[in-house]
């Protein structure tokens, strides 16, 4: 469109530069409308903006790796696999170059995906339980595989939305196998012997999703034995959320042995979501011997998922001695699942000495959880004078659960807290006392 062409519209001059845009930055314009472009841009940042953008996005996408990206090597093999009626083809043979030509299905996806925010693709995993209030704090996911921001990021969401449709169209393909059997064998078979290991990472991570136990035994052995530190992560987590106890030696020897901290981290979680007691001992040497303060942290949490009570001496010693104030805080966190008596004396120096509000805040949780009298004159003491709003309302919930009437006074004097919150439970907690004269039913259902 020429400039006197639009000025017969009456049209935004924006918008019709917009429709511009992609023309000029070809090269395509005739010489009066290239000119006219020019012109508007000279005097539009805003325009000059959606052009750099532009320019940005095509850089973005010619940037791509065209060897060892998963989305582009390995799931249109798998779909060009399945249209032969074959269960694999060789990561490489027949993909370079110009794949979306062979897939018109995948760049339609991919261009489609271009349009929706990358936060659409992002979930997260709830590790909490419904029974406890409040929730423990949520366990993150590891970074996704690609680690790329702003518009390389939505690239990326696009070829990850083909790389679904991909899948999908291999799935319908290879039902003859079994369930997804020609997907998992070549997933298995790629996450031991290709050489890539972005291509490696991906395969444990896609393994980990399907959460079939066959893949237990590859990703054990990428595990122990994989170079790439991070494939050893991705074979934790997926590990992990597959939740065979058929993965616990591997597990527990990465927990020993890895040079990585990140993996050993992911294989405390992947640990903590198998709940099997054999993971116990791994367990305990990290959390008492581990340099990396999130290794520890998780082996704390799982601890408290397995809720065995061979973890107590481990967590007692981690509440009083780590100087990782949230491996503290999940400790007594931990303590207060596994509900043992002997947790009460750690929780209750935790919470009379710990500098930090969290811990002290679930070292009165955890002692309510436990629900021994031993534990009534430190939450009487931290209900009246903790500087901590939360743990003095925690302090006040606790009491009530244990029901003891020596709590009496402190609570009358908590009911005229400051905050409204204490004030409320410690309220509560005193109609839940017993003092022998009378006799009531326990109360379980109510939390803070």
């Amino acid at each position: 469109m020429t400039e006197q062409d639009y000025r017969h519209t009456g049209g935004n001059e924006c918008e019709i530069i917009e429709e511009l845009l992609s023309a000029f930055y070809d090269e395509e314009l005739n010489d009066t409308s290239d000119a006219f472009v020019r012109k508007h841009l000279d005097s539009c940042p805003s325009c000059t903006t959606k052009l750099d953008q532009l320019k940005a996005t095509v850089l973005g996408i010619n940037s791509l790796p065209t060897e060892g990206t998963p989305e582009r090597d390995l799931w249109p093999g798998i779909v060009a696999g399945a249209s032969n009626s074959a269960v694999a083809v060789p990561l490489g043979a027949g993909h370079r170059g110009h794949w979306w030509k062979k897939t018109p299905m995948l760049i339609a996806a991919g261009v489609a995906a271009l349009l929706i925010p990358a936060g659409a693709f992002v979930t997260g995993m709830a590790l909490t339980r419904a029974r406890h209030v409040p929730a423990p704090p949520v366990a993150p996911e590891p970074d996704v595989a690609f680690e790329l921001h702003g518009l390389e990021q939505t690239i990326a969401d696009a070829v990850r939305m083909a790389t679904e449709v991909a899948e999908a169209a291999a799935v319908g393909a290879v039902r003859g196998t079994g369930e997804g059997g020609a997907r998992l064998d070549l997933l298995m078979d790629v996450l031991v012997n290709d050489e890539n290991a972005e291509t490696r990472k991906m395969a444990a991570q896609g393994l980990g999703e399907i959460e079939d136990p066959r893949a237990v035994a590859a990703l054990s052995q990428a595990l122990m034995n994989d170079y790439d530190n991070e494939v050893r992560r991705w074979a934790a987590w997926a590990l992990g959320e597959i939740e065979d106890p058929n993965g616990i030696p591997a597990l527990s020897h990465a927990l020993r042995n890895d040079t990585y901290g990140p993996a050993r981290r992911w294989s405390a979680w992947a640990l903590g979501e198998i709940e099997d007691p054999r993971g116990i001992a791994a367990l305990v040497h990290t959390l008492q011997s581990d340099d990396y303060s999130e290794a520890r942290r998780w082996a704390a949490w799982a601890l408290g998922e397995i809720e065995d009570p061979r973890g107590i001496d481990g967590l007692a010693n981690a509440l009083q001695n780590d100087d990782h104030s949230e491996t503290r805080r999940w400790a007594a966190w931990a303590l207060g699942e596994i509900e043992d008596p002997r947790g009460v004396a750690p929780l209750a120096y935790a919470l009379l000495n710990d500098d930090h509000n969290e811990t002290r805040r679930w070292s009165a949780w955890a002692l309510g959880e436990i629900e021994d009298p031993r534990g009534v004159d430190v939450l009487m003491e931290a209900v009246l004078n903790d500087e901590h709003a939360e743990t003095r309302r925690w302090s006040a919930w606790a009491l009530g659960e244990i029901e003891d009437i020596r709590a009496e006074t402190a609570l009358i004097a908590a009911a005229k807290d400051e905050n409204a919150e204490v004030r409320r439970w410690a309220l509560w907690a005193l109609g839940e006392l017993e003092d022998g004269s009378r006799s009531r039913s326990r109360s379980r259902t109510r939390k803070p």
